[in-house]
């Protein structure tokens, strides 16, 4: 999935992947390559690239889930959890793509900016949000799906999955989805290069490209 807008002096190409898809790891570096950005801009925060890096799977500490919030310790390791299961029934690591962005672009010459919201921040504003009942069912719907897709699925009808959320989660959706959307739209408006090359999840492309148009007005 590949978006481009022009604002003002600056020309953005926003490349919508999905995290546990072999084909995205390749679409990216052909990207890269072909586009010859300025910079690369992708949708993660610096703790999530040092955990990607370091291929961190580390439990946190009791501590550190007191200091976080056991509540919000748990809700995240729970998403964790999920994320790693599909990764390993689909054999590809999860957020491999953007990994394989940094390299690519370093091997370039080619800075890269992280563009996503602290995801501890993120976590906070789910438990903040998002009421008992929505948790729920968020957990009942992980654990026992009325319906299951494929990942060709997932990555081709991301739009109509996004509606689905959208209409089912509709807290969980303006916190991971709308408010993401938004912060890297900002953060992406304050690049000021010619040519910006943006990796982000697929379900992230029409949002980011909606609210940079209206920043433009």
């Amino acid at each position: 999935m590949k978006e481009v807008l022009k604002v003002r002096d600056t020309t953005y190409i926003i490349i919508g992947t999905a995290h546990i898809y072999e084909k995205s790891v390749i679409e990216v570096r052909e990207a890269i390559r072909e586009e010859k950005p300025d910079i690369v801009a992708l949708e993660l925060d610096p703790a999530r690239l040092d955990a990607l890096l370091h291929d961190d799977d580390r439990k946190p500490t009791l501590r550190e889930m007191k200091d976080f919030g056991f509540k919000n310790a748990l809700l995240l390791l729970f998403m964790s959890y999920l994320q790693k299961k599909i990764s390993t029934d689909s054999g590809i690591v999860a957020g491999r793509e953007m990994i394989e962005a940094a390299m690519e672009a370093r091997s370039f010459g080619i800075p890269i900016v992280l563009i996503d919201r602290d995801l501890r921040i993120t976590i906070q504003r789910i438990m903040e949000k998002v009421g008992f009942k929505e948790k729920i069912m968020i957990f009942k719907d992980a654990l026992l799906p009325d319906k299951e897709y494929t990942i060709d699925y997932a990555y081709e009808n991301s739009l109509e999955l996004i509606t689905e959320i959208k209409d089912r989660y509709p807290f969980i959706y303006e916190v991971l989805v709308d408010e993401r959307d938004k912060f890297m739209a900002e953060n992406l408006k304050r690049i000021h290069k010619e040519k910006v090359l943006a990796i982000v999840g697929a379900g992230h492309v029409s949002g980011i490209k909606r609210y940079l148009g209206e920043l433009n007005e």
